[in-house]
């Protein structure tokens, strides 16, 4: 194997049930067989052990009764011949493993335990979850819980073979007490479920071993979803002529910003002129008008007592960003409805989203950007709930019902129109922090009133504001500011 694992991973991910299905194909198309893939999978484990841990290291391989020990049993060997000290903890009982498991437990010589209590936990510097691979539906049992409740608590490098075992590789959901890796490894192909939600912070660091397979794998599945890298953001970003003068880079109107709320509306309207945007109207309440032009006077500021005063600027607009600070009242109501009659290309953020809950419909060309409270709210219509744990299926469900793209935020941001989404790959800790949701969507609104289509303007939004939010974070995540990355946009976008 010439590169047994990288942290360059490719751009597109799939199912768990996909790889389980096509690893077999993907092996005999390749001229192997899954006994040697299981070789392979440990040996890649190994080579991150040996190439990050002194010999001096103690490792502890924890097993359970499928593939993934057998993955488990050979990391141990290699280990072990390697002059590495091991201990495996077999959460099951070694001898119900069949076909390459048990033939890879029958190679290895080394210690076996069967409660942690036979060994001093703090003696080990690597734990390598072995016990769950791709097939984890569910909840762990409790004995595996109580393990995993101690091991989580160690501070040593932790790693899973190929899935965090607790982990639904396909949904992302976490199931109470699952395995904390500091790293994973992932075989043949990048499973969906590690790279959005709460998963994300289950699986570390993510490394990829293709096994030699991966080539094969690619001709045989489609994927279910994109996982785009920085080089294909950079080039879509919107190209600016030398003779180019502001009209020519649309007209964002943003509508918010009730009594006492100026703040989110003004952070969304730097943001859509730091995103490239020729011209930024804001429509507000007339007691915001200072706030949101105090320190930002290339904003043109409006206050509407009602919704009628929307109409002349609306004809003005290439796109409108609704909803940031608007709230929920009788005027709030009155312009969503308003804006909702726009043919214009409409980005829905905050109280926007809580107003089209209580009246939902379809609508084209437009953009919703929920968190998972949001689009709990917007599905909360359903006759049949939808399981919120799967953030793919709520992410393509509120772009069915509503005809919309679809953002919804958190780790690892998925956007979706109808079959099609993109696991975004960019943003840190730091955004955790009040209004970077408005400067989110004043980012979508600006690339799109640069000529970019909503889908592709979305995907570059979030992939943007997620990187600023890195660039911002070198200075430190904790105390992070919405504002802090408006410098960062404009450099990003160059």
């Amino acid at each position: 194997m010439a590169n047994e694992y990288t942290d360059n991973l490719p751009q597109f991910a799939y199912s768990a049930q996909q790889v389980q299905q096509y690893e077999a194909k993907a092996a005999k198309l390749s001229g192997t067989d899954l006994s040697t893939l299981m070789q392979r999978a440990g040996t890649a484990a190994f080579r991150f052990i040996e190439n990050s841990q002194p010999k001096s290291s103690h490792i502890l391989i924890i097993t359970g009764k499928g593939n993934n020990a057998g993955d488990g049993f050979v990391v141990a060997q290699l280990c072990q011949q390697a002059g590495f000290s091991v201990t495996v903890f077999a959460l099951f009982a070694p001898e119900s493993l069949t076909g390459d498991a048990q033939q890879a437990f029958s190679q290895y010589q080394g210690a076996l335990v069967f409660s942690l209590n036979e060994v001093e936990l703090s003696q080990f510097t690597v734990v390598v979850d072995g016990v769950f691979g791709t097939g984890f539906r569910g909840e762990l049992p409790d004995h595996v819980c109580l393990c995993f409740d101690k091991i989580n608590k160690l501070p040593v490098t932790r790693l899973a073979l190929d899935v965090p075992s607790g982990i639904n590789a396909t949904t992302g959901e976490v199931a109470a007490s699952a395995f904390l890796a500091t790293k994973t490894i992932t075989f043949i192909a990048l499973k969906q479920g590690l790279l959005s939600g709460s998963a994300k912070r289950f699986v570390g660091k993510l490394l990829l071993a293709d096994l030699d397979v991966g080539e094969a794998f690619k001709t045989l599945v489609t994927p279910t979803s994109n996982y785009l890298n920085h080089e294909t953001f950079m080039a879509a970003r919107p190209q600016r002529a030398l003779d180019s003068y502001k009209n020519a880079h649309g007209h964002v109107l943003l509508i918010g910003g009730n009594r006492g709320m100026a703040g989110a509306i003004r952070l969304a309207a730097e943001a859509a002129l730091r995103a490239g945007a020729g011209l930024v109207s804001v429509a507000t309440h007339p007691d915001n008008i200072a706030s949101v032009l105090q320190g930002r006077f290339e904003l043109m500021v409006h206050g509407v007592e009602s919704a009628n005063e929307l109409l002349s600027l609306m004809k003005k607009a290439s796109v409108i960003v609704f909803g940031p600070g608007l709230g929920q009242d009788a005027w709030a109501k009155s312009l969503f409805n308003c804006a909702m009659a726009t043919e214009l290309p409409l980005v829905m953020d905050a109280d926007g989203l809580n107003c089209l809950a209580h009246a939902p419909r379809q609508k084209s060309n437009w953009v919703l950007t929920p968190h998972l409270g949001e689009a709990r709210r917007l599905l909360s219509h359903l006759e049949t709930p939808l399981n919120e744990h799967d953030r793919f299926a709520v992410a393509k469900k509120i772009s069915h019902e509503y005809g919309a793209v679809t953002v919804l935020k958190g780790p690892g941001s998925l956007i979706s129109e109808g079959e099609r989404i993109n696991i975004n790959r960019s943003g840190c800790a730091g955004m955790a922090s009040a209004g970077m949701g408005d400067v989110l969507s004043g980012i979508i609104g600006g690339l799109i009133a640069q000529g970019m289509e909503a889908f592709a303007a979305t995907n570059l939004a979030v992939y943007i504001h997620g990187l600023a939010a890195e660039q911002a974070a070198h200075d430190g995540e904790k105390g992070m500011l919405a504002g802090d990355l408006f410098e960062h946009i404009r450099g990003i976008l160059g």
